[in-house]
């Protein structure tokens, strides 16, 4: 059954919405609001068949933090009250999957940690890991959460910031309303609707794109802060081999500026008409357009017309 608050969206907004990554996949809501409980819902059938703890929602990080057995690269237990107000980041390894699969020993993860400079969940802490897994819905690994002193989700984006980042002089790395689109960007132009200011690259240009977008993304964003990933994404793009990509399976012209809103997902794209000044006010009027279902959508690339052949 199809909670009221969901029947307006299609089946792919809805995957896109719960950032289902696998099919069957169960998405437990609260019936009054319309809230998420949890997208761990096949794997909390299979772990608590009798639903026991049903509706399975999950632990508050901090408190989850907080009942974890944390071990330094000396094995020392290190208490959560010690990094209690810090930043946090939470790596989930890959080699660490390869030494549980292959029911490696103590010894040779304790090898492994002794390598590292960073706090551990112990080895017995197998339960911890999974929820911690499962809260943060890391859906592949190697992955690298940052957290905030108050245990929310900065970004889940840690090792490409990084990469991008290696003296982490951006630190914590907090998401912005406008972001130079990127290699690591492409996830998120499959998962959510997303406006792009297209330019020639140049700096003076980009820091031009980065002022029209700022005032209307961070209106639209606190707007629409609860829509998660169907809320639409901005970016501004230069030229480059990322762009050039996204320009040709889009099948835009190569013209700057430009802006278009693309939902791959759906297949569809919106253009800001030709001969408009791109400025704040018109690019705000576009995305209220787009809001209020006034535009009209093009194919994100043309369809093939089939040609009728007679004998």
């Amino acid at each position: 059954m199809i909670h009221p608050h969901l029947k307006r969206h299609s089946a792919s907004a809805l995957v896109r919405q719960y950032r289902v990554s696998a099919i069957p996949s169960l998405v437990l809501l609260d019936s009054r609001s319309g809230r998420v409980i949890t997208k761990a819902g096949r794997e909390m059938v299979s772990s608590d068949p009798e639903a026991l703890t049903f509706p399975w929602r999950p632990r508050a990080l901090g408190d989850l933090l907080a009942a974890t057995s944390l071990v330094d690269p000396q094995g020392q237990v290190v208490a959560y009250d010690a990094i209690k107000d810090a930043y946090k980041s939470l790596y989930f390894s890959a080699h660490w999957v390869r030494t549980r699969r292959l029911g490696l020993s103590e010894e040779s993860w304790r090898a492994y940690h002794s390598t590292m400079p960073w706090l551990s969940v112990s080895w017995e802490g197998e339960d911890v890991r999974r929820e911690l897994a499962t809260n943060l819905e890391v859906q592949g690994i190697p992955t690298f959460v940052v957290l905030g002193p108050d245990n929310t989700v900065i970004t889940a984006e840690g090792r490409a910031e990084l990469a991008e980042d290696p003296e982490a002089e951006r630190f914590p790395w907090r998401p912005q309303s406008v972001e130079v689109l990127a290699e690591r960007h492409m996830a998120r132009l499959q998962e959510s609707p997303c406006l792009v200011l297209f330019t020639d690259g140049e700096t003076t240009e980009l820091q031009f794109g980065r002022d029209v977008l700022l005032p209307v993304a961070e209106e639209y964003l606190l707007e629409h802060a609860q829509e998660g990933s169907l809320t639409l994404q901005f970016f501004v793009a230069g030229e480059d081999e990322v762009s050039d990509s996204v320009r040709d399976f889009a099948c835009l012209e190569d013209v700057v500026p430009l802006v278009a809103i693309l939902d791959l997902a759906e297949g569809a794209k919106f253009l800001l008409e030709d001969g408009v000044e791109v400025s704040t006010a018109t690019v705000h009027n576009f995305v209220t357009r787009y809001c209020n279902g006034k535009l009209s959508p093009l194919p994100i690339r043309p369809v093939a017309s089939s040609a009728t052949n007679t004998s």
